[in-house]
């Protein structure tokens, strides 16, 4: 059966943009106008040669015409109606279907609206925090109150009595002066603490991550110029790689290409960065307790940043970003692109992942990588004409914060707050090191599997706080049949499927006993 997608708001929106009358698009498409009027209305999906036709027609890809990017900005939509400051105004789904559909722009603005809205509200809990906790606005809080009650006094009496002596009089003028000296010192400490005059230009955006999970999701987390220059880099490298290996052949190659040297050194904290680039002296300098993968691929991140350097410009120009902190952000993950890609040549690991089942694990050998790092590869395989697996991809702490996302899978992983407890990702750090599958049915009858595996990261000795965290892949159920994790598993048995939803004040199951906030949707 053709594969159906529900466009009709966008196809409306993009038939009137070329000026074209249901008739006139139905006789192009050939299909009759009440069939048109049924697509506009998604009430019926077009099928592939539909795509293909609409595509010429409107002179738009087929990537346009994807229903990926509307899915989302619904998706994120329907998590800020269900915030609790709109109790009781809920928006519909047809209604928020035919604002994504109709003005997508709206849509966006809404969002980012949104986004500035939580960015300052954290800013302003964790400044209220600040306030009440610091101990010197506790102290200049007493020592504000001593001089206005001071020079209060003071003022008083020299209002209240006309017939002091000149020289007591002088006196108590002095001290006032004084006082008010000290008063003035005093407000300018606090002008300093909480960030000087307040002329400094504020700009209400979104966070650094969110610019960067929109930069990869507008570009399907696939960079065709990177994965070129990764397949030039190895061909040079290929000789040395087989000589001493990959390690010494990049650390060789960062030496005589751009004078970098590397050095292996304890870092200067126990929770210090493991790699660091100290560009005044030309250095990358790595932690001694670094496992061989983490090694190897700082180098190669390096190098990407290094020998690429035009490519990652060029990519950073065309985005969207908002400020440094946003396209450190992105350079450093377009470095990690690189380095993958590196690593992991396209082809090879593609044909690795289909011949093994997506055996995590076993990719992690063949390659020399991180479970994480095989993760993050799998995501990045959509290569028009030679795609892998749609996978989503999720990293949490240890206190479930979200550090790293990216959905391919149709998973909408939620921006704002914490996940579904029920999602094996949390319940991986009772079994680290151990994979754990999971097939999860959500409210609206989508099925996933989710792959999920706890680990750490070592401090640099005895005693030294370990970092824990977790990873998880996952994918439709309609490609469980080319993952190893549902080989031999009845995915239709009676249990089979866990009910999760995606957080809780989303999520319709009300009897769930691991509900954590009441559900704003029945």
């Amino acid at each position: 059966m053709p594969a159906r997608t529900f466009v009709g708001s966008k196809v409306r929106r993009l038939r009137r943009e070329h000026g074209l009358t249901q008739v006139e698009m139905a006789g192009r498409l050939g299909i009759s106008p009440s069939y048109l009027n049924l697509i506009e209305h998604n009430q019926r999906g077009l099928t592939r040669p539909l795509l293909l036709k609409l595509g010429e027609i409107l002179k738009v890809d087929l990537h346009a015409l994807s229903d990926d990017a509307e899915a989302r900005l619904m998706a994120d939509l329907i998590e800020i109606f269900g915030e609790p400051m709109f109790a009781g105004k809920t928006l519909g789904r047809d209604e928020l279907s035919e604002l994504v559909g109709a003005a997508p722009g709206i849509a966006r603005a809404i969002l980012a609206l949104y986004r500035a809205y939580r960015r300052a509200r954290e800013d302003a809990l964790g400044l209220s925090e600040r306030l009440t906790e610091n101990p010197f606005l506790e102290a200049s809080s007493h020592r504000l109150l001593t001089l206005l009650t001071s020079i209060r006094s003071f003022s008083e009496i020299l209002r209240d009595n006309a017939d002091l002596a000149p020289e007591r009089r002088q006196q108590f003028i002095a001290t006032v002066a004084e006082e008010s000296e000290k008063l003035t010192d005093l407000v300018n400490e606090l002008f300093e603490f909480f960030g000087g005059d307040g002329r400094s230009p504020l700009r209400a955006t979104d966070s650094p991550a969110d610019e960067v999970v929109d930069f990869l999701h507008a570009r399907n987390n696939h960079f065709p110029t990177l994965e070129a220059a990764a397949t030039e880099a190895r061909r040079h490298l290929a000789r040395a790689r087989a000589l001493g290996g990959l390690y010494e052949a990049l650390v060789g190659r960062l030496r005589r290409a751009h004078g970098i040297e590397v050095r292996t050194a304890p870092p200067g904290a126990a929770d210090g960065p493991t790699d660091s680039f100290d560009a005044a002296a030309n250095r990358l300098e790595l932690a001694e307790f670094l496992p061989p993968a983490s090694r190897v691929f700082a180098v190669a991140r390096r190098f990407g940043l290094m020998s690429c350097a035009a490519l990652i410009e060029e990519r950073l120009a065309e985005a969207d970003l908002s400020g440094p902190d946003a396209r450190s952000m992105t350079r450093r993950v377009l470095g990690n692109y690189f380095a993958g890609a590196l690593i992991m040549p396209y082809e090879e690991f593609l044909g690795a992942a289909q011949d093994l089942d997506h055996d995590i694990e076993r990719l992690q050998q063949r390659f020399g990588v991180s479970f994480e790092q095989a993760c993050h590869r799998l995501t990045t395989l959509q290569r028009p004409g030679a795609e892998g697996v749609p996978f989503h991809f999720l990293r949490v702490d240890a206190a479930g914060n979200i550090t790293k996302r990216y959905s391919r899978s149709g998973l909408r992983i939620p921006h704002f707050g914490g996940t579904c407890p029920r999602w094996n990702i949390h319940s991986a750090f009772m079994t680290p090191g151990r994979v754990d599958t999971q097939i999860a049915a959500l409210p609206d009858g989508a099925t996933y599997i989710f792959v999920a595996r706890a680990d750490s990261k070592p401090g640099p000795g005895f005693g030294a706080p370990r970092t824990h965290y977790a990873v998880s892949v996952g994918c439709d159920i309609s490609f469980a049949d080319r993952l190893v994790y549902a080989h031999g598993r009845d995915m239709r048995a009676p249990g089979a499927a866990m009910p999760v939803g995606l957080h809780c004040r989303q999520c319709e199951r009300q009897a769930c006993r691991q509900r954590a906030f009441p559900a704003l949707v029945h």
